[in-house]
């Protein structure tokens, strides 16, 4: 199997590969500070009952076969024996570690040997296996010397990619409203998709839409990669549209990295939030004042706005203008699209529709007529 058959999976095999996808390119970005990657280590082992060893195993898959490797991979449900059996008994573990993570072994046996409610359980749990429930945590000796410098609590950490299109990051916004095309007495309002270079913070492209759904997504993503190339990371939120399953698997034709943040946890796609915020009050306060009444009206302003004053003005970060930036932190390993046919297919979307009775398919909310008898099931891109 591979990933072309990935249209085959049903929905829950689908969920897990990318659960599993999200999780490995976190642990191997090395943007990602350390405790930030053992925490959400420590919550997908909780989620999903797994152990460290399967994370290890799932990075060797992920480094020997990329995306691929993930996909191939099926842990099967099985009956779960926990080294320490009482549920109770666990959680009031865990809480004495969080309460002080340098606690050792031998000393939360010792308190919870003298307390009434958890004496006869600890009596039948050896250190070993406290030692590898702990494991199985994500909290072993090493971690938890890790977890008492930094107890989970979070400062601002400023990063900054290496080069030029190794990173991205993508965001949307509301837009203003406009007149509806197909009637004019009623206003309608837009949607915006864009996309910044970490490095230089050169809008890589927006543009605004009738509509937030993944075609939409994409094509904003794909006009990105035909004009710069591709890149070899995206931090992005989890909305719908990023972690579509079709996405997904665009990406991981592209072998770019999908990385996700978790909700209210966005420091790492401050720089996007920030040009979002700017290009809210620079340009679309204007826009809405101008009287456009067409999308492309206001696009053309958009790119016009994009092109002439923010790339080329100089950032307050970097103190050079991001086009100039941007042009001189181009590696020599840049990727660019080289067969146009090949990328063009990648972002058709692939489904099995049955055929109504007036001779047409439903796709992304829109009908389409189609030859096929009414009743029968054909494959629509």
């Amino acid at each position: 199997m591979n990933t072309e058959d990935w249209r085959h999976l049903d929905e829950k095999h689908l969920e897990a590969w990318q659960q599993r996808l999200e999780l490995v390119e976190t642990l191997l970005d090395e943007r990602i500070h350390e405790s930030e990657q053992a925490e959400i280590r420590r919550a997908y082992i909780r989620q999903h009952g797994v152990t460290e060893r399967t994370i290890r195993n799932y990075l060797g898959r992920y480094r020997e076969r990329g995306a691929e490797g993930l996909l191939l991979h099926r842990r099967h449900a099985k009956s779960h024996s926990p080294r320490v059996h009482e549920a109770a008994l666990r959680e009031r573990i865990l809480a004495l570690v969080e309460e002080h993570p340098r606690r050792t072994v031998p000393q939360m046996r010792r308190m919870l040997t003298r307390d009434p409610e958890y004496h006869d359980a600890i009596a039948g749990v050896s250190d070993r296996s406290i030692y590898r429930f702990l494991a199985e945590q994500g909290l072993t000796q090493k971690q938890r010397a890790a977890k008492a410098i930094d107890p989970g609590r979070r400062s601002c950490r400023q990063f900054e990619a290496a080069a030029s299109m190794e990173l991205v990051q993508g965001d949307a916004r509301d837009g203003i409203w406009l007149p509806d095309a197909e009637d004019p007495e009623k206003a309608k309002k837009t949607y915006l998709f864009g996309w910044v270079d970490d490095y230089s913070r050169k809008i890589l492209f927006a543009r605004y839409y009738w509509d937030e759904k993944l075609p939409r997504m994409e094509d904003s993503f794909k006009t990105m990669i035909l004009r710069w190339g591709i890149p070899k990371k995206a931090y992005l939120d989890s909305g719908s549209v990023y972690i579509a399953g079709q996405f997904a698997f665009v990406l991981s034709k592209l072998k770019t990295r999908k990385i996700h943040h978790r909700p209210y946890q966005a420091w790492c796609k401050g720089k996007i939030e920030i040009v979002m915020k700017i290009l809210k009050n620079e340009f679309q306060s204007e826009a809405e004042r101008a009287g456009f009444h067409t999308l492309e009206e206001l696009n053309t302003a958009l790119w016009a706005w994009i092109e002439v004053e923010y790339n080329r003005r100089n950032h307050s970060a970097t103190g050079e203008p991001p086009d100039t930036r941007f042009a001189a932190g181009l590696s020599s390993d840049h990727r660019r699209i080289e067969d146009l046919r090949w990328f063009e297919s990648l972002f058709l979307v692939r489904d099995t529709r049955s055929v109504h009775k007036y001779g047409t398919v439903k796709i992304e909310g829109k009908e389409h007529r189609t030859k096929a008898l009414h009743g029968a099931v054909i494959e629509v891109r």
